[in-house]
């Protein structure tokens, strides 16, 4: 595979409409940050699912955008009004088959009295993988070819069935890349509160992990105090405008060299009979 949807996606990143998606869910999961450890918890769950519905808006406009090669903000808001269902329904729809087959498949479990926990989990992940692979490219072809979201799923069925590789290496990039960055963003983070950490310095990384994976909201409020929440809840929100925006422009772009490859054709051999006929071997 070559590498030119990567390239293209980091030359892509300049364009300041793209960054738009990430900056909006910057900016939603520092808020909610900033709420859940500041005593409002509940306004900050309504907050994530607010914001988490008006989110394929912002996917939407991106991908009109990328469509027509036009970076624009009147076409940018154009997309995302006309494109947001588009975008959203085989979300719903991918959604509601992995949990329809879980439901179908979790009866025969559940008449032969097979209720592990662990073994339900499996189950839930070998339902949802293949399904999330085959649509992973619905939202794409649905603003990009203009299909309908059942037309939209098949075609993205059959473009991942030629290209399930790319997909793949599309997740592994974008999980890698995100990390990396994360790690920068954890380091800076870091310096900037370490005399909140100075008493754990002394102790092995394996100590402070059990640590810090035992804490809990009070613990952490404590820890950071108020300050120290808002340069987390900051750091986190920038943070994220990267990775997010990235994956939309890198997605589109395997997309594009997907959906673009020459299909295979299989040869046939047969002969015809006295009347006509083709009958194939």
């Amino acid at each position: 595979m070559n590498g030119k949807p990567f390239v293209d996606a980091i030359n892509l990143l300049k364009k300041p409409v793209l960054l738009l998606p990430g900056l909006y869910a910057g900016v939603l999961l520092a808020g909610f940050i900033w709420l859940a450890f500041s005593g409002g918890e509940f306004i900050a769950g309504k907050l994530l699912f607010l914001g988490a519905v008006i989110f394929p808006f912002l996917v939407a406009g991106a991908l009109g955008c990328l469509r027509d090669n036009t970076y624009t903000p009147s076409l940018f808001v154009g997309s995302a009004v006309r494109y947001f269902f588009p975008v959203l329904l085989p979300v719903i729809v991918a959604v509601a088959i992995i949990f329809l087959l879980l439901i179908l498949f979790s009866i025969p479990y559940a008449i032969a009295g097979l209720t592990d926990p662990s073994m339900i989990g499996g189950l839930f992940i070998g339902i949802s993988v293949p399904v999330l692979l085959f649509s992973f490219f619905a939202d794409n072809v649905a603003v990009t070819e203009g299909l309908k979201v059942f037309a939209s799923l098949k075609q993205s069925m059959i473009i991942a069935s030629r290209s399930i590789l790319m997909i793949i290496t599309c997740i592994v990039v974008t999980v890698i890349s995100a990390g990396a960055l994360g790690v920068i963003m954890a380091s800076i983070w870091g310096m900037i509160l370490a005399d909140r950490f100075s008493q754990y310095l002394e102790l092995g990384a394996a100590e402070q992990l059990k640590i810090f994976f035992g804490f809990g909201l009070a613990e952490w409020q404590n820890l950071l105090r108020t300050d120290g929440i808002l340069i987390t809840a900051i750091m986190i929100g920038i943070y994220l405008i990267i990775p997010v925006s990235f994956f939309i422009i890198y997605k589109h772009q395997c997309y594009i060299a997907a959906s673009s490859a020459p299909v295979p054709v299989i040869p046939t051999t047969g002969e015809y009979d006295e009347k006509g006929r083709w009958y194939k071997y």
